[in-house]
């Protein structure tokens, strides 16, 4: 059969066809999900559930909301049955139950699962906020933390629920940064409601005594609700913090006046009256508040006004009252125990709060109550096993340390309050009173160990104490330590701050001046010693402050004024008795100051006092006293008394003698003696080891030495010696006026008058013997009787030095027997006058 000519046709259309479907994209199959389990399929169908609820709340019909979130709570516990490790579900538990306020069941359901996943934000948010509801603190803080730290704008609530309950543990640093947190991530839609938030910020402030951001955020609160009571509260609270309780109780009476209804500002205002001791006002309103509302706050009040009023029994009828309306109520257990206790029925409030604890209540507070009441009972033992159970209870507040360290500190047992203590501030670093309380349990503990020998480690207890508490208390105490242990310096570092610290009195300047004058500062130590007196009118602690000024007087040299403060003390036993300590030991320093002096006579009637006042038992001082008893007997020649009591003085050997003092004092003796030899001999002796200080003595004594020995050759007459001996002492004392004057004596009578009337003339303005030398040359000599008379009335008029009435009568006669004047008998001389000194 002949083939037609549309079968080529007929073949390319196939070919055709076959060539596109080679040249298209390939052809891909259909992408399908896979299949859901039963849990998903549940939680997906509750999740619609719960944006329906959500729907229905935000149009306000709460019945409806309620109805889906129920079926989407039971849609997601299905699931959760389905899948007991689904995250989803038991988020989704969590969110439903707390919609509906079902805390407990959150709490039942999401526990295990977050157990599992501690780290899951979507179960940690809605089993912390179900504790917190629960008010299962301990467990649902850290959770909330945790959730916080994420800083996710859905937990925005977290920061909210966090600061309330940091307001409640009174932590006001962390309630002020979860607030402000808050504010930073509110929408601004929420804007309208800061009010709120600044006034809790406010109440947080208070909490940390920062009046001037208080103030700041409850005005910004009152910008947002003018006449808020609760506001009004808070400005009131400001107010008292600053201490002007009056201003504040005046604010919270108009605000009564105005809300006469808000119980809460009669209620503060009630307490205020209370602080104040105002109990007829504070029972008024406490009465008015009762009757605004019998509720639980209403009654604690009255009961502590009745209480304060010493009205026990009625304060414990308006106490029980509160643990009717309120039953297991914390605050009211504490309050009938404590109501119980002023009426010296401590055996039942042990009971009744025993009983409280046995029934199930286990409050921190109360078990803290509980112990203390067995504390104030004298049973301590008990106290301190309850109050290890509020530590086991609350391990990351300070409560229970505090109470276990009043326990210990309560019977005396330092180490173990100081170690309570300790543990309290490793919880809580910040805790004012745990600083405060460790500091007086340091400083009870030093007390202690001062009084058994143990002056260093004392010391080291007040320092720590010092540094915990910095209060002129605690200054006044480490002072009185270190100046026990001599450690001046740091006794006086620590007095100059203690001494400006708030509640300073004038025994902190008291003690600073001793300070001072222990560091060696006595001007100083004086000008402390002088405000101290200004600071009080009292007049023994002025006597007290006037016998400091007084030692530091003794120091500066003035201790003619420190003897007759010292002997005019005042009415203070206590002045009286460290002056008569010090009198004889200032009396004995003068004394020797004043045979420095050369008043010897005066040195006598020194030592006659301190004879007459006795030195007790300071064998030390009745030595002292005795040398110098010597040392004005060897003034007075009578030198057999004064090597006597020099040689009893200083044996045995005493702690303020060096070891060659008896060798100087026994060349002192000899030289008043006129033994030059003798004396030389010990001090040449006593020069060999010189002690700090000596040198220029022993330098001055050898002078004198030479001087005495030149004296007596001068008077036997044998010049050459004197001239030796002058010579020697002007080798060590060039610019000596008197040697050079007695060694021009010896010129004279050597025949060297030319010499001799030079260097007269030239000293004559400083040694008034050259004028009486001058006029004995010019009669004897010159025989020049107006030289001479000239010479003499320069002399007299000097008003000082040997022979004066004798001078006069020589220069009346001169003048009578050649018409200067009337005549007169003849001029007796014995040549050129000497000065003699003595060291």
């Amino acid at each position: 059969m002949r083939r037609t000519p549309h079968t080529p046709k007929r073949r390319l259309v196939p070919a055709l066809a076959l060539l596109a479907s080679l040249a298209s994209p390939p052809v891909l199959a259909q992408y399908r999900a896979p299949p859901m389990s039963e849990s998903q399929r549940l939680v997906k169908e509750g999740e619609q559930a719960q944006v329906s609820a959500s729907a229905a709340s935000a149009s306000g019909d709460k019945k409806e909301a309620e109805e889906k979130y129920r079926k989407a709570l039971g849609l997601f516990e299905k699931a959760l049955a389905a899948e007991p490790t689904s995250i989803t579900a038991a988020a989704g538990v969590g969110s439903a139950a707390n919609a509906l306020q079902d805390w407990a069941r959150t709490v039942e359901r999401v526990s295990a699962v977050h157990t599992a996943n501690p780290s899951e934000l979507t179960l940690a948010y809605p089993l912390g906020v179900a504790l917190f509801k629960l008010r299962r603190f301990p467990e649902a803080v850290p959770m909330l933390e945790k959730v916080a730290q994420a800083d996710q704008a859905e937990h925005l609530i977290v920061h909210y629920y966090l600061a309330s309950y940091y307001l409640y543990a009174q932590q006001g640093d962390a309630a002020v940064t979860r607030l402000q947190r808050y504010l930073s991530l509110r929408p601004a839609k929420l804007s309208g409601n800061d009010f709120q938030i600044h006034e809790l910020l406010g109440r947080a402030h208070v909490l940390r005594r920062d009046t001037v951001a208080a103030r700041a955020s409850f005005t910004q609160a009152q910008a947002g609700r003018p006449e808020s009571p609760t506001v009004q509260l808070g400005l009131a609270s400001v107010l008292e913090l600053e201490g002007k309780g009056g201003e504040a109780r005046t604010l919270l009476e108009g605000v009564a006046t105005r809300f006469p209804q808000a119980a809460e500002p009669r209620e503060k205002l009630a307490r205020l009256y209370l602080s104040a001791g105002d109990l007829t006002r504070a029972e008024s309103e406490a009465v008015a508040v009762v009757k605004l509302g019998a509720t639980p706050a209403a009654y604690l009040l009255l009961g502590d006004v009745r209480l304060a009023r010493k009205q026990a029994p009625a304060a414990e009828e308006a106490y029980r009252k509160v643990l009717e309306l309120q039953p297991g109520l914390v605050l009211g257990q504490m309050a009938v125990g404590k109501a119980l206790q002023a009426q010296g029925r401590h055996e039942e409030a042990i009971q009744f709060l025993e009983a409280a604890v046995r029934s199930g209540a286990s409050s921190v507070d109360l078990w803290a109550s509980l112990g203390s009441v067995n504390r104030r009972a004298g049973r301590f033992q008990r106290a301190v096993e309850v109050h290890r159970r509020v530590v086991e209870m609350a391990p990351r507040q300070a409560l229970g340390w505090m109470l276990l360290g009043a326990d210990h500190f309560a019977t005396g047992q330092w180490d173990q309050a100081i170690e309570d203590y300790g543990n309290a501030l490793q919880v809580e670093p910040q805790h004012a009173g745990a600083k405060q309380w460790l500091a007086r349990a340091l400083a009870h503990r030093a007390r202690d160990r001062s009084g058994g020998g143990r002056a260093d480690d004392a010391v080291r207890d007040l320092r720590r104490a010092f540094d915990l508490d910095r209060s002129a208390v605690m200054a006044r105490r480490l002072t009185a330590a270190l100046l026990e242990t001599r450690t001046y310096a740091d006794a006086r570092k620590v007095m100059e701050q203690g001494a400006t610290l708030p509640g300073a009195t004038w025994r902190d300047q008291l003690l600073l001046g001793y300070a001072r004058l222990g560091a060696g500062d006595a001007q100083a130590a004086l000008e402390a010693f002088n405000l101290a007196g200004k600071q009080t009118e009292e007049p023994d602690q002025q006597a007290e402050a006037s016998v400091g000024a007084a030692l530091a007087e003794v120091e500066l040299g003035q201790v003619d004024a420190a003897v007759q403060r010292l002997t005019e003390v005042g009415p203070s036993r206590d002045a009286a008795s460290v002056a008569q300590a010090n009198l004889p030991r200032v009396l004995v320093r003068r004394a020797l100051a004043r045979l420095e002096a050369g008043d010897a006579e005066g040195a006598d009637r020194d030592l006659d006092a301190v004879d007459k006042l006795g030195t007790g038992k300071r064998g030390d001082l009745a030595k002292l006293a005795l040398f110098a008893r010597g040392l004005t007997r060897a003034e007075a020649g009578r030198h057999a008394e004064a090597a006597a009591a020099l040689k009893k003085a200083l044996t045995p050997a005493q702690p303020w003698a060096w070891p060659n003092t008896r060798a100087l004092a026994d060349a002192f003796v000899l030289y008043k003696k006129g033994q030059v030899a003798a004396a030389r001999k010990q001090l040449t002796a006593a020069a060999k080891k010189p002690m700090p200080g000596q040198p220029r003595w022993i330098a001055s004594m050898t002078g004198a030495l030479h001087r005495r020995e030149a004296s007596l050759a001068y008077a036997s007459g044998n010049m050459k010696l004197a001239e030796k001996a002058l010579k020697a002492a002007l080798a060590t004392e060039p610019e000596d006026a008197l040697v050079q004057h007695n060694l021009a004596c010896v010129d004279w009578r050597k025949g060297k008058t030319s010499d001799a009337l030079s260097t007269w003339r030239r000293l004559e303005s400083t040694v008034s013997v050259a004028s009486l030398n001058l006029g004995i040359d010019a009669q004897e000599r010159r025989r020049e009787p107006a030289e001479a008379v000239d010479a003499w009335r320069r002399y007299l008029a000097s008003g000082t030095g040997p022979r004066m009435a004798q001078v006069r009568e020589w220069k009346d006669r001169l003048q009578s027997l050649h018409g200067l004047a009337e005549p007169a008998g003849s001029v007796p001389s014995n040549g050129p006058a000497v000065v003699e000194e003595t060291p």
